[in-house]
């Protein structure tokens, strides 16, 4: 049973969001376009009410599954601002991750489990519904204000426009909400899911700090460098080169980058960055790094330019 500083929650069925999100979507046109309209109309609706019971009932309807225990966390006590939602700042990752410190990262791995979590803080007041459909940057407006806006605009010759906002705000939703998987594959809840990205940033920076030797904070400063490291890297472990998710390698590989003056190069550091992963990748292909220490791994990617 779950004390009183702890609370258990049950995670919604995998395969339930994944159809209530291809609905949302619906990249192959199965259902007719008022159809479409009218179910991202009542997600945003949900979303905008000043009270969150309208949210909380839209999600209702999805089945929730016992995959294996209820997963036990340390809700929050603090109240998130739109901005902490949309593009959180270190110390709200920080937060964020000591609460989740013990999540396993099977489950920290799945979108599902990053919805049911989000919802709960919905329940609990801490996270306003309407700010999930703000994204990162770009717009100075809040997420209520675009939701209304997607929502009232009159049909007339700018509704293409109207449709187009309304599809950003469920996307961006659902993106903040636990990623697109069906879009974005298994990467989206490393880089599209702001509170799921703080928690893989958080726990690989200190497996990083811990293997090298490095301060966390600065671990965790350098991934969240704009345009830098963290995106190549997820994309890289997750899709293109797979051995970039073993540690011994990836702690390495994060090491070296912290070593170069690749933070400082705005304008060429994804494209140092791409490079140098390709040229780990030839390295990779004819000699197991995986089997060595992250110090010898070092030591190696040090041969390599960046």
């Amino acid at each position: 049973m779950p004390d009183q500083t702890t609370t258990d929650i049950f995670l919604y069925s995998a395969a339930e969001l994944a159809r209530e999100r291809y609905l949302l979507i619906d990249k192959r046109k199965s259902q007719k376009e008022t159809e479409l309209t009218r179910r991202r109309e009542k997600l945003a609706r949900a979303a905008e009410s000043e009270d969150p019971k309208a949210f909380l009932a839209w999600f209702g309807g999805i089945e929730k599954r016992d995959v294996g225990p209820p997963v036990r966390f340390r809700p929050s006590d603090q109240r998130l601002t739109g901005q902490e939602v949309s593009d959180p700042p270190l110390s709200t990752e920080r937060s964020h991750f000591d609460l989740l410190r013990d999540l396993p990262p099977r489950l920290a791995a799945l979108p599902s489990f990053w919805t049911s979590y989000q919802v709960e803080m919905v329940r609990r007041r801490l996270v306003d519904p309407a700010d999930l459909a703000r994204g990162p940057g770009g717009t100075s407006q809040t997420g209520r204000a675009l939701l209304q806006k997607a929502i009232r605009q009159k049909a007339n010759r700018r509704e293409n426009k109207r449709k187009n906002l309304l599809d950003q705000c469920v996307r961006t939703i659902l993106r903040q909400l636990g990623g697109l998987p069906e879009e974005r594959g298994d990467v989206t809840v490393f880089v599209d899911c702001r509170l799921s990205r703080a928690w893989w940033r958080g726990h690989i920076s200190h497996q990083v700090a811990e293997d090298m030797s490095l301060d966390v904070e600065s671990v965790w400063d350098f991934l969240r460098i704009p345009t830098g490291a963290w995106e190549q890297l997820t994309q890289h472990s997750v899709k293109k080169l797979t051995v970039v998710g073993d540690r011994n390698i990836r702690s390495a590989l994060i090491a070296r980058m912290m070593e170069s003056d690749v933070a400082a190069d705005t304008k060429k550091r994804r494209e140092r960055i791409q490079g140098f992963l390709s040229n780990v990748g030839v390295r990779c292909a004819y000699q197991a790094l995986g089997l060595l220490t992250p110090q010898e791994n070092l030591a190696i990617f040090r041969e390599i330019e960046i």
